[in-house]
């Protein structure tokens, strides 16, 4: 088994254990994201995504230590607040329908994985498919945009493209870099 030599200067030992301890307590090996609900409007089928960073976007609010992002009618959500990095735990990442002020509804079919065009017109369940982080990059403009993209609904209806629409357009059509 192989030693450790440490050097005999006073204090020095105490002050390496100190900072290992020390550095080992600040480090993460995978940073871990805050737990984020997904509220969309009652019946909202397509694509939908959160755009960060924006001034002009809405302030990012908290409930139950969750980040909540309010998705509107158009699918595109303008947040001021920054994107949150690292992995998240299947059970911190939620997504509702909000059928009204106060009743949610929970969303829990997630889709990960290919959609086999066979079977997929006989499953009606909802589901949300996709998720993961974008940056929409404008050499031309200078700018870089963080963004998080999904769909909802049926296999058939994500198939089918229903409501789905180009976050680089929207986000060029918008003026937004």
């Amino acid at each position: 088994m192989p030693r450790c030599l440490s050097p005999q200067l006073p204090g020095l030992k105490f002050s390496v254990v100190l900072l290992c301890c020390f550095i080992a307590a600040c480090s993460d090996p995978e940073q871990q994201r805050e737990a984020e609900h997904y509220i969309l409007p009652a019946n909202y089928v397509g694509a939908f995504y959160v755009i960060f960073d924006q001034a002009s976007g809405e302030p990012l609010p908290y409930q139950h230590d969750a980040r909540r992002y309010l998705i509107p009618t158009n699918g595109v959500l303008l947040t001021q607040a920054k994107i949150s990095e690292g992995a998240i735990a299947a059970d911190k990442l939620r997504f509702f329908y909000q059928n009204a002020p106060e009743q949610l509804t929970e969303i829990t079919a997630r889709w990960l994985t290919s959609i086999d065009a066979e079977h997929a017109y006989q499953d009606n369940t909802t589901y949300i498919f996709g998720g993961g982080p974008g940056v929409y990059n404008s050499s031309e403009l200078k700018c870089s945009i963080h963004f998080r993209g999904f769909h909802i609904g049926t296999k058939s209806q994500i198939l089918d493209e229903v409501n789905h629409f180009d976050i680089e357009s929207f986000i060029q059509n918008n003026k937004l870099c």
